[in-house]
């Protein structure tokens, strides 16, 4: 019986077909693409060095830093040969990784994002995690601590855990709150290229729904270990400006929305429009909010987020500002998470009237 035939798929503009590289003693390609993190990134690439796995190569990408970045990583690399420096033309983060790819030579990919830091047994358990997870799974992810710049752990940010696929990324909206937090088989980019370099933002989103989308590897496995601290967006970092990340993310779940296959498309809008309205960008939450309203509202109550979404859909923009300014308030200097757009929700029932 003759096999069916895969049909090929057609990767972005910018996104290169990555070449297969294979080294026998090299299990994970580790890459950072780094601007301007000089007061972090000797922090990033320690953690790496510390890891109980050692059979890795490093490759950190200096998307054409203005500070002392470059001139950290090469001191690191003079120490430790697993580390090399690329240094490239400001790119973007799509660029910067697709550069990496393009050099890479181990069958697993991780990211690390130059401010952020691994605990030393991230690289160990998720090879142990990929190696045992169910056939289809073409990325592992895990949970995640959230740190002030000074490296103060203030938050926790759960992850779904166990199988993930593409309806529950769009619903869910990107699983792995940072792309640091995943270790992905090269296999992956082998069959669907490298990151789309025409988005400005949102690239992993768009990356992880492309591999769920288009590879043989559909599924996700999320694990239940905190094994990444991940710094809080600053001013001038690759992924820091919201309003090019909602634009970007407007572009990404419109191309992706219509194939998910358990859910109805305007699911996927559910997240982003509480994010919107929450960051104060009413454009963008009302355009998402009657997407979302296609579902049916009685699809949206099923759960806390169509919940929230419908409180603040319906309050107006007067009082969206004064919930905000109530969520502001309450949470004082110290970060609470995502999930204060839910708890502060419920305070609209106080604003009405």
């Amino acid at each position: 019986m003759r096999g069916r035939r895969r049909r090929r798929r057609r990767t972005p503009e910018g996104a290169p077909t990555v070449p297969i590289v294979r080294n026998p003693h090299v299990l994970v390609t580790v890459i950072t693409p780094a601007y301007n993190v000089g007061p972090w990134i000797g922090e990033a690439i320690d953690s790496v060095l510390a890891q109980t796995e050692s059979r890795f190569e490093y490759l950190v990408v200096d998307d054409g830093s203005t500070d002392d970045t470059a001139d950290i990583v090469r001191s690191r690399a003079e120490r430790d040969p697993r580390v090399r420096l690329i240094q490239v033309e400001n790119g973007g983060s799509g660029a910067a990784r697709n550069r990496a790819l393009a050099e890479s030579a181990a069958p697993f990919v991780a990211f690390l994002d130059g401010d952020d830091r691994w605990h030393p047994e991230f690289l160990s358990h998720m090879l142990e995690t990929l190696h045992t997870a169910p056939p289809g799974v073409g990325m592992a992810y895990c949970h995640t601590r959230v740190m002030m710049e000074s490296g103060q752990v203030v938050a926790l940010r759960w992850q779904p855990s166990g199988k993930v696929d593409i309806d529950k990324q769009l619903v869910e909206n990107n699983p792995p709150h940072n792309g640091s937090s995943l270790m992905i088989r090269r296999a992956c980019f082998d069959q669907v290229g490298g990151f789309d370099c025409s988005l400005p933002s949102a690239v992993d989103f768009e990356m992880w729904l492309r591999i769920a989308a288009g590879s043989n590897y559909p599924l996700m496995w999320g694990t239940r270990r905190w094994l990444l601290d991940m710094r809080l967006m600053r001013t001038g970092s690759i992924s820091s400006n919201r309003q090019r990340r909602f634009e970007c993310l407007d572009k990404v779940i419109a191309d992706y929305a219509p194939r998910m296959a358990r859910q109805h498309p305007g699911m996927a809008y559910v997240r982003p429009a509480v994010f919107a309205y929450r960051d104060g960008l009413d454009d963008f939450g009302d355009r998402w909010a009657l997407l979302a309203r296609e579902a049916g509202t009685k699809e949206l109550a099923k759960d806390s987020w169509g919940r929230s979404l419908l409180a603040w859909s319906s309050a107006g923009r007067e009082r969206r500002a004064q919930l905000r300014n109530v969520r502001d308030t309450a949470r004082n200097s110290a970060y609470k998470g995502v999930s204060g757009a839910l708890r502060t929700a419920v305070k609209l029932n106080s604003l009405r009237g």
